[in-house]
């Protein structure tokens, strides 16, 4: 009888143990062997090409319909694995960025999560408005997501971080700006690369975030952005950088700009506002495309205008295929999956 009550009092212990850990695992601001990458951009700009080559898969991408998930992990120096879940968005919805932070804050603290926003370069006409949908977008989510005290504990974090100024509002979250399809935009004449460099810096540093071209076309930056995000996803070391001759590909750590290195004769402007006064300064030199009453659906598949049933059942099956993985994660069954190693 005694024995028994002593393995009931073992199990006991050792669950109270296993719920402590399972917290302290959720919650650690500082120490963690999992990371998340959100990526959220511009259609057709390449998402889904780097992210096989960061997670070195060769198989061809498939038009992401609403979010794709995708995991690796990496051997380090200890016995445990550090492992990144990647987490494409397939169009600008706050729903859907706000299901991959949720998904995120089920294996590691918030404070590992990382934002990648992608635009695309060789569209300069539609930029802007395409960088407006997905801050919206993601303000929208954090707060979906996080609670107001969570919300601030990151900010302060980033600002401890990174040493940032009260000049500048940043994101929650850690956010780099990612200039895609770069290979087309270094064609363009060097005053139009110029403001666009300009305006993409300025609105990275405004948001605490760092900014990197990149091009699927181009070996060198194809292995830089592996290294960002081998640095993003598993703490890999990444020399800290500013590279900025707007002729060729910009790199800018976050924290290492400044509005007056950046010279975009911007006038004075709080920071709650400086994303506005950095706009009427952009659409002034390059103008935007007006777009679709359409186009401002979050969802376009709930546009009753909107008319292909083998989208939305591909649509449908996807977004299922997703709840079940978040439901597996929730109920603690993801370690149940096999996660190969990497080639």
């Amino acid at each position: 009888m005694a024995s028994q009550i002593s393995e009931e009092n073992d199990r006991e212990s050792a669950l109270r143990a296993s719920l402590e850990e399972e917290k302290n695992r959720k919650t650690d601001s500082k120490d963690t062997h999992e990371r998340s990458i959100i990526i959220i951009g511009s259609k057709s700009v390449g998402k889904s090409t780097m992210i096989n080559r960061f997670l070195e898969k060769d198989e061809k991408p498939k038009p992401t319909i609403a979010m794709d998930y995708s995991f690796g992990r990496k051997a380090g120096k200890s016995l445990v694995k550090s492992i990144v879940h990647v987490w494409e968005i397939g169009y600008v919805a706050s729903s859907l960025v706000s299901a991959a932070m949720s998904g995120s804050a089920l294996t590691h603290s918030p404070h590992h999560a990382t934002l990648l926003m992608m635009l695309d370069l060789s569209k300069p006409e539609i930029l802007w408005s395409t960088f407006e949908e997905i801050v919206s977008a993601t303000r929208s989510a954090l707060k979906m997501s996080y609670d107001s005290e969570l919300i601030k504990d990151l900010i302060e974090r980033r600002r401890s971080e990174r040493k940032i100024t009260d000049k500048i509002d940043p994101l929650p979250l850690k956010t780099f700006i990612i200039g895609g399809k770069y290979d087309e935009f270094q064609d363009f004449d060097s005053d139009k690369k110029e403001i666009i460099g300009k305006t993409l810096r300025a609105i990275a540093h405004s948001l605490g975030a760092g900014l990197h071209y990149h091009s699927s076309k181009d070996k060198i930056l194809v292995r830089k952005t592996k290294d960002l995000l081998s640095h993003i996803g598993f703490g890999a070391a990444l020399a800290e950088g500013k590279f900025t001759n707007y002729d060729k590909p910009l790199t800018i750590s976050p924290g290492a700009d400044s509005f007056t290195s950046i010279d975009l004769q911007l006038p004075y402007s709080r920071p709650s506002t400086m994303l506005d006064t950095i706009k009427q300064t952009f659409v002034a030199s390059v103008p935007q495309v007006t777009r679709n009453d359409d186009s401002s659906l979050e969802d376009p598949s709930n546009d009753p205008n909107f008319n292909e049933p083998i989208i939305d059942r591909l649509k449908m099956q996807r977004e299922e295929e997703i709840n079940v993985l978040l439901d597996d994660m929730l109920n603690g069954r993801t370690p149940q999956i096999p996660i190969p190693d990497p080639v």
